[in-house]
């Protein structure tokens, strides 16, 4: 294959994939920059190792594998780490007044929270946890699949989601009250 024959072909793989992981790496970003940064290395990586590519039909989960290593890189190059929250309990009070036939007091937030909202609690959790939603919730992935584009076992996929999202919800609460108690001139 010639190197011209070689390039249409990426090109015409990745081609349909370019918004979706541009979409994927700004929701894991603070800045439009970082994205596009993370984006284009994903893209310059894929060219690099096209040759290991040996399904043509998972190339979009081939590319979020690319662009997840592309984010720990970054993250491990700039030294920015985030510190695990507390994990709410079953036993907690504000969970106690909540019925089991009513929506729970993450759905209520959820459902009160708007897409730039939503995407700002999630990117202020550690990166292996808002990744996992990301994927799961988001991008609407399989299990499996984001075990194979995160290089983890399924079990550990299932663990992080679990907790990313009790991270979330705790983060959302947390904003939500905040947000009430500011509107009534009341501080936390």
């Amino acid at each position: 294959m010639t190197a011209e024959t070689q390039q249409h072909y990426f090109q015409q793989l990745t081609r349909p994939w370019r918004d979706r992981i541009y979409s994927v790496a700004l929701r894991q970003s603070n800045t439009i920059t970082t994205a596009e940064d993370w984006t284009q290395e994903t893209f310059l990586r894929a060219w690099r190792d096209f040759s290991q590519l040996t399904d043509k039909l998972k190339v979009y989960a081939w590319l979020l594998k690319i662009l997840e290593r592309v984010i720990a890189d970054d993250i491990r190059r700039n030294s920015r780490r985030n510190k695990i929250a507390p994990i709410l309990t079953t036993g907690d009070l504000f969970f106690q007044d909540q019925a089991c036939s009513s929506l729970g007091p993450f759905e209520k937030t959820l459902q009160q929270q708007t897409d730039e909202q939503l995407t700002l609690v999630i990117n202020t959790l550690p990166n292996e946890f808002s990744l996992t939603i990301l994927l799961r919730d988001i991008e609407g992935l399989s299990y499996q699949e984001i075990a194979h584009i995160l290089d983890i076992p399924q079990g550990t996929v299932m663990s992080r989601l679990s907790r990313g999202r009790r991270l979330l919800a705790a983060a959302l609460i947390k904003s939500q009250t905040f947000t009430n108690n500011t509107n009534i001139g009341v501080t936390p």
